[in-house]
């Protein structure tokens, strides 16, 4: 299993309203991307989000980003940031659920 997180930095306060729009948005869509596990948004400041998604494979979110993430984002996203998000992506090495 993989995961990327997205860190974006905001130039205000972040509206949860907008990342409720790209679950319903998005939601169908990412279902239907194979390999895709989850997906959740953390509000780690009050101006700073984190994007956390997993999948099976740093493929599957590649391919997830180029052809679901970076239109909406763009089209939704990108004027309200304060600069280009932090991408970062890795293997999972250690996990735990219930």
């Amino acid at each position: 299993m993989h995961a990327v997180i997205n860190t974006l930095r905001f130039k205000d306060s972040v509206d949860p309203a907008l990342f409720m729009r790209a679950e319903l948005e998005l939601a169908d869509q990412m279902r239907a991307l194979e390999g895709f596990q989850g997906f959740r948004v953390v509000q780690v400041a009050d101006d700073q989000v984190m994007l956390v998604i997993l999948a099976t494979a740093a493929e599957v979110l590649d391919r997830m980003a180029t052809e679901l993430g970076n239109s909406w984002m763009s089209a939704n996203v990108g004027s309200l940031l304060e600069g280009p998000p932090e991408r970062r992506i890795g293997p999972i090495i250690a996990s735990v659920s219930v």
